[in-house]
């Protein structure tokens, strides 16, 4: 399960918001990749026991996967539409 088609203002708001609720960043691409927020981007959050990816591309933007559990609250919350 994941959100995708998430634009690119939108998907920022939502990492540091993620961020800001708590979500501990535990991997990141690599900051001196020559195309990292160019071509392509992505950060691994945990809290508690649960997960959620967030990678961007210049193509489709913002995609989140992750545990169901926490999916389903952040599309909740945040008005996301969730796709298998």
């Amino acid at each position: 399960m994941k959100v995708i088609h998430l634009d690119t203002e939108r998907g920022n708001e939502l990492l540091m918001a993620l961020k800001r609720d708590g979500w501990k960043q535990v991997k990141q691409y690599p900051p001196l990749a020559f195309d990292k927020g160019i071509d392509f981007d992505s950060y691994t959050l945990r809290k508690d026991s649960l997960e959620l990816v967030l990678e961007w591309s210049n193509w489709l933007e913002w995609e989140i996967h992750g545990d169901q559990e926490a999916l389903q609250p952040l599309a909740e919350g945040h008005g996301l539409e969730i796709r298998e």
